[in-house]
């Protein structure tokens, strides 16, 4: 979103601010609806459970033949490593080289022969930033695919919702408390992630009540700072959402629990990322799935996760180090459909804490230590300052912690260290978010 960082935006008045959001956002209506949308969405709602034995490999070699005729690197590569298409298995993709961010970031080959004329910018955890290209149509069949995940939901386009964005939409010194913008051709309410804080969330409690979503997205960590201030001065909303729809961070159990609680609403989870890896979607039984048109996902012995998305024609990712760890399940889901289901995503691969041994304790083991007691944990983070040395903060629920649950969830950060380990818990009234809005559960201190 350039138009948010022009000059003539941070120093406009906010009804003027309101009409440059709506002005972007008119752009990318015109960018995410459109005929490929309307076919897709179409589609899904006629076929929701289409899923042939052989639909994985036959989409992965529709989209390699594309990658053999319209990209560079990738016509290059397949020659370097004897790669015949098409693949008779899925077995043989495995002879594809990963690739890797550093290619994704410096490699000019990578962008396809085609017109690509939407622009996604990453930074990641690495600070390394990355620019992929997406056609129209990688970009319209995506959003049909997250608007279906919702619709099965029972939240539509057309329908008013509250979205928690990292973005700058408000200039970081301003003085009036009005910590949102609007969306109109979205009636999308976006509300600032950065300035969100104990101070302001009644603010954004009452504007919520005035504008009253159907439903919410963005970073949930925002959403439980808001949960939590209504259950601890023992107020509720004026109206009820039908769905929220995290993104962007891991939720704790718990965390998830107390939304729920707080919002009177079910949670459903998603993942995608903004290099346009597959996205994976919540049922209403509580399982991620991914559909095999949307792409493969892989994971090594570690659990370090490969993706391939066949929605990426611009820039296109195949067996992609992503960075995230994901564990990948055999069973089926009672909702009926056919797809890959991922048992769980274990967070960055890139965010572990590192021990006097030389090995690694990562993110989702970390997180899931909280399981051991009953919802009792909001929020964690953990800080490694020394290779010997982490202190975990928590943000506990008022209501459920009792005493010896510190003790406890102690014991548990303990089982997954040697003694060399020294482990230390504090707790906090709220987890300090990075300069994204965003919070990072595991950051290493030390140099």
């Amino acid at each position: 979103m350039g138009i948010l960082q022009d000059q003539l935006y941070a120093h406009s008045p906010i009804r003027l601010q309101n009409w440059l959001i709506s002005l972007y956002g008119i752009k990318l209506y015109r960018e995410r609806y459109g005929q490929y949308y309307e076919q897709e969405l179409e589609r899904l709602r006629r076929d929701p459970n289409e899923a042939a034995p052989d639909a994985s490999l036959k989409h992965l070699n529709e989209f390699l033949q594309f990658c053999a005729q319209h990209n560079a690197y990738y016509k290059r590569l397949f020659k370097e490593h004897g790669i015949t298409l098409p693949l008779e298995s899925l077995e043989d993709f495995k002879r594809v080289p990963p690739l890797e961010k550093e290619t994704l970031r410096t490699d000019e080959t990578i962008f396809s022969d085609l017109h690509a004329p939407i622009i996604g910018v990453t930074g990641g955890t690495t600070g390394k930033s990355i620019q992929v290209r997406f056609t129209e149509y990688d970009y319209q069949i995506r959003m049909a695919h997250l608007d279906y995940f919702k619709e099965q939901h029972g939240f539509y386009r057309g329908m008013k919702r509250a979205s928690f964005t990292g973005r700058m939409i408000c200039p970081r010194t301003q003085k009036n408390a009005v910590y949102w913008r609007y969306n109109a051709p979205m009636k999308q309410m976006l509300y600032s992630a950065v300035h969100s804080n104990p101070m302001t969330i009644p603010h954004y409690i009452d504007s919520l009540n005035e504008f009253r979503p159907v439903a919410l997205d963005g970073s949930p960590s925002d959403m439980i700072e808001i949960a939590k201030y209504l259950k601890t001065h023992q107020k509720t909303l004026a109206f009820r959402p039908i769905a929220l729809f995290p993104t962007s961070e891991t939720l704790t159990p718990s965390g998830r629990s107390l939304l729920e609680e707080m919002f009177q609403a079910p949670v459903y989870d998603q993942y995608a990322s903004s290099e346009g890896a597959p996205i994976v979607t919540e049922c209403e039984h509580g399982k991620m799935h991914l559909r095999p048109e949307m792409g493969i996902i892989e994971t090594d012995d570690s659990g370090e996760a490969f993706v391939t998305s066949f929605t990426t024609h611009g820039t296109p990712l195949v067996r992609y180090r992503i960075g995230d760890r994901m564990t990948i399940s055999e069973a089926t889901c009672s909702c009926g459909r056919r797809d890959t289901i991922i048992e769980s995503i274990d967070g960055r691969q890139m965010n572990y804490v590192e021990t006097p041994e030389g090995y690694k304790v990562f993110e989702g083991d970390l997180t899931a230590a909280v399981g051991v007691l009953p919802n009792s944990i909001i929020q964690i983070q953990v800080l490694q300052h020394k290779i010997d040395e982490i202190e975990m903060l928590y943000v506990k629920d008022e209501a459920r912690f009792e005493p010896g649950h510190e003790v406890a969830l102690r014991q548990e950060v303990e089982r997954l260290f040697t003694t060399r380990m020294n482990v230390f818990l504090r707790e906090v009234k709220s987890i300090q978010k990075e300069g994204n809005g965003k919070v990072r559960v595991v950051k290493r201190l030390y140099t």
